[in-house]
């Protein structure tokens, strides 16, 4: 029943599922772009602080819901330039490629909840601390360990903003009920014994107000 579920949704909300595995094939290798990024990079100043105002800036929030039409997304600095917004994957692709460009050390970061680019004399914060962070790229490969903090109910709360609250009311709808037929189907045993404790009547079709087969009363 899990596989059912799991295959429904990602049949719901990935109909094509070509940018899934792009997505997590760039996760495994972010495409940071230092010749993409390499006009941006000339004009900003060699500041870590200065170029992360500025991709904020330059490229606004946005949900993948909202810029591609899907639940999550790793985009291309080509595309980030292209579309001028996107979420925190987006704005850390770009930081980092400008980064890159300008010969500046820095390092990506993924916690459950956020992507973001680490530099010298960052200063942490709730959503940006490497204490959560069990994912980093310091340019010699990829250092996986368990985070010393996993704040659950902030990691929820942002999921549950960055996956369902922008999806589509048509796809929270046909999601819900798909899930719903599978899991009624897959538990319908239990259901039933279920309805037979609550209402015992039911399962002998003699409940209140009902006779038995052959035991109706006679007029006079």
């Amino acid at each position: 029943m899990i596989v059912l579920v799991a295959a429904w949704v990602g049949a719901v909300v990935y109909p094509d599922p070509r940018p899934f595995f792009i997505s997590m094939e760039r996760l495994k290798n972010p495409p940071v772009d230092s010749q993409a990024a390499a006009q941006l990079a000339g004009d900003l100043p060699n500041d870590h602080k200065s170029v992360e105002d500025f991709v904020a800036s330059y490229v606004p929030y946005r949900t993948a819901w909202t810029v591609y039409r899907l639940p999550w997304y790793f985009p291309t600095v080509a595309e980030v330039l292209a579309n001028r917004a996107g979420d925190c994957q987006a704005q850390a692709i770009l930081t980092a490629s400008i980064f890159e460009a300008k010969g500046m050390p820095y390092t990506l970061r993924y916690s459950f909840d956020h992507v973001w680019v680490d530099y010298p004399g960052k200063e942490a914060t709730a959503l940006e601390d490497p204490a959560t962070s069990f994912v980093a790229d310091d340019g010699k490969g990829w250092l996986a360990s368990l985070p010393d903090k996993v704040p659950l109910w902030s990691i929820l709360k942002v999921r549950v903003a960055y996956h369902w609250t922008p999806m589509p009311l048509l796809q929270k709808i046909l999601l819900l009920l798909g899930v719903a037929v599978i899991v009624g189907y897959g538990e319908r045993r239990f259901f039933v014994r279920l309805t037979r404790a609550l209402w015992p009547g039911a399962a002998s079709g003699t409940a209140a107000g009902r006779w038995p087969r052959g035991a109706w009363p006679r007029s006079r």
